[in-house]
């Protein structure tokens, strides 16, 4: 602060001025040392008030004395923060930052398929800053295309010609995640994801815009929450680099004009997807530790004009280097009339064992079983309906340089349909159809600044029915040579 000579009055002794403006600075000093309020403040965007002015007489001023060349005094600190602080903005809108995708335990490679799960962790993983605003606005997405080729070579080709066949698919998504934390920990959450789709081997492809995530969540970071809405549950099953969902690589050897479909993959994933049709899903998530969790999930609702319940709980055991997940599910659709008698229900059970040996390699392998028993309108069991799905595989991902990752996967699925053979004397007697799905897969993969990924995947399938059904029987095997490129970008 300067100090200034007042314009009329007798003349002050200099050594007085100075005795009074450093004693003025000296005190001022100690006062915002000890955070004392004695003096009035100014606001912090304006100067520091003035030291006070000694008493003045009337009189004409003398003349001004040459003053020695004195040190200046030394201007008083800034006011104490507590002043300047600047008021805490409502909202925090951010493109969401690394952090909210927590890794207390390594997830995986990083780029690789296991490092781009969550593996049940709570995520976007939002709690309140230090200093800032308790409601926080993450904006996060992706985009990716495929461009791919099949050639699939039919074993039925009187009636289903092989085939050779280009396809391109892209799909865009845009998450938006309203989140107030509490300091001691505490949380509401809500997530919708925007989807713009190209052409998917999906329902809704047929739909430009569509929504996957809806849900709102409460809890305790790192302790519990509850979620409800629209959401996919834990993963269990992981496919690797290749065979993405909804990709032409993943539906295998499947003839276009051919009734009889090859099995999927079953992943213990009866219910692990969004709900369509009026149902909703329900969960709740409990974190033991930062390697011990567990999701409680349910799903209620209408699904084609009949009542669905379903519950699903998965358990993950996650030290990093190894993880190991566990799953049951059952569910029931039944209709809403009165007196009906026909039913279906489905049940399994899946686990799987992955490891990280970071930042080198990464793998697993999975099992699951599940059954479909289908009542009929009379009240007795659809044979035909009714099936027992079995599926087993496993991955393997490994980085070559720093940027770039290969990565092999195989997938074995068998159905076996619980309609037997009934005729007497027939060399298949007793016997059920059984379906065959053999998919495997190579991919390489290129990331550039940590957003952008190129990756091809080479992929091969054989699809085999045995038709004991029949007699004489009608046998046959379709196969697959593929090939993909995505482009995806992550923000």
């Amino acid at each position: 602060m300067k100090s200034r000579w007042t314009e009329r009055g007798p003349l002050i002794p200099l050594c007085l001025s100075l005795f009074v403006v450093s004693l003025s600075g000296t005190a001022r000093a100690q006062a915002d040392a000890d955070k004392a309020d004695d003096a009035p403040r100014a606001p912090a965007e304006s100067a520091p008030p003035e030291s006070p002015a000694p008493s003045k007489a009337e009189g004409p001023e003398p003349p001004k004395p040459e003053p020695e060349k004195a040190p200046a005094p030394e201007p008083p600190p800034h006011e104490s923060p507590k002043t300047a602080e600047a008021p805490v903005a409502p909202l925090s809108v951010e493109i969401l930052p690394g952090a909210a995708y927590p890794e207390p335990r390594v997830r995986g490679l990083k780029g690789g398929s296991l490092w781009l799960t969550m593996h049940g962790l709570q995520w976007p993983y939002m709690p309140q800053l230090p200093g800032q605003s308790p409601v926080r606005l993450g904006i996060s997405g992706s985009l990716w295309d495929d461009t791919a080729y099949a050639r699939i070579i039919s074993g039925t080709p009187d009636t289903d010609k092989s085939q050779k066949r280009w396809t391109n698919q892209s799909r865009a998504v845009l998450r938006v995640t309203p989140t107030y934390s509490t300091n001691a920990g505490w949380f509401a959450q809500s997530q919708i994801e925007l989807v713009a789709n190209g052409d998917q081997l999906v329902p809704s492809s047929n739909n430009l815009g569509a929504v996957d995530d809806l849900y709102f969540r409460v809890g305790k970071w790192n302790v519990f929450d509850v979620t409800v809405g629209r959401f996919q549950g834990w993963e269990v099953y992981h496919y690797g680099m290749g065979l993405d969902l909804n990709t032409l690589e993943r539906h295998g050897a499947e003839g276009r004009n051919n009734p009889t479909k090859p099995p999927q993959v079953y992943g213990l994933d009866f219910f692990w997807d969004r709900p369509n049709g009026g149902a909703g899903d329900f969960a709740a998530h409990v974190y033991f530790t930062d390697y011990l969790r567990l999701e409680m999930l349910g799903q209620i609702g209408t699904q084609n004009g009949s009542n669905a319940t379903a519950f699903r709980p998965v358990g993950i055991l996650d030290l990093g280097y190894v993880k190991l997940k566990l799953g049951f599910e059952y569910g029931s659709v039944k209709p809403q009339q009165d007196d009906a008698l026909d039913s279906s229900s489905r049940n399994g059970i899946g686990g799987a064992v992955q490891f990280v040996l970071n930042p080198y390699l990464e793998g697993g392998v999975n099992g699951a079983i599940g059954y479909v028993d289908s009542v009929n309108f009379q009240g007795l069991r659809d044979s035909v309906g009714s099936t027992t799905t079995k599926s087993v595989g496993g991955f393997l991902n490994g980085r070559l340089i720093d940027n770039l990752l290969v990565g092999f996967g195989a997938h074995l699925t068998r159905l076996d349909n619980l309609e037997t053979n009934g005729t007497q004397g027939s060399p298949n007697f007793g016997k059920s159809d059984v379906y065959t799905h053999f998919l495997a897969f190579a991919a390489v993969q290129y990331a550039l600044w940590d957003k952008v990924f190129i990756k091809f995947v080479g992929s091969r399938a054989s699809f085999t029915f045995d038709d004991y059904l029949q007699d004489p029987p009608h046998s046959f095997t379709n196969g697959l040579w593929g090939g993909r490129l995505r482009l995806m970008y992550l923000f």
